[in-house]
């Protein structure tokens, strides 16, 4: 059947055959890969950028946690911010609470403050131990001062040590 075309022909029938066969190979299989292939791209810039976005929301998260340690807890009322601080201490049975004395309340700078003052008494290591624990692990409000007073008792001729310490809660008015 062939025989009868010159090599010229059947060059030419070859690259007609050859010319359709890519353009059927280029719509089943190469131009479904090309698509497949731009939708993994896209794919993998969304995931990038939830990526980024979950990031940022930690980072978020771990300024929040950053600032309630600096600020104290937020969105608490000053009655429970010293029923906190009064049973944190009452775990410590080294020292003995002296006075818990009214929260006080004030406005500053577009801020709401809440202060509370401890006085706890006892020998100086326990009152240090006490400190240092409501420094480390006390997240309710923050220490922002520590005083140690040394009171004497002229009847007994002994000397009581004692540390004051003022917690502080800030929150945007």
């Amino acid at each position: 059947m062939f025989e009868n075309f010159t090599y010229k022909q059947k060059l030419i029938g070859l690259g007609v055959v050859l010319l359709l066969l890519f353009f059927t190979a280029n719509k089943r299989s190469f131009k479904a890969t090309k698509n497949a292939y731009q939708q993994m791209k896209e794919v993998e810039a969304k995931v990038s950028y939830l990526k980024d976005l979950s990031l940022g929301s930690k980072e978020l998260q771990n300024q929040v946690a950053l600032y309630n340690n600096l600020l104290g807890k937020q969105d608490i009322e000053a009655s429970q911010v010293q029923q906190e601080i009064l049973n944190f201490a009452s775990k410590y049975a080294i020292v003995d609470i002296d006075q818990l004395k009214e929260t006080h309340l004030s406005e500053s700078n577009g801020f709401h403050i809440i202060t509370n003052q401890l006085v706890l008494e006892g020998d100086f290591l326990s009152l240090l131990e006490v400190v240092y624990a409501f420094e480390k692990k006390f997240n309710t409000s923050i220490l922002v001062s520590i005083n140690f007073l040394k009171e004497k008792n002229y009847q007994r001729k002994k000397d009581k040590l004692k540390v004051q310490l003022i917690f502080q809660n800030y929150e945007k008015s």
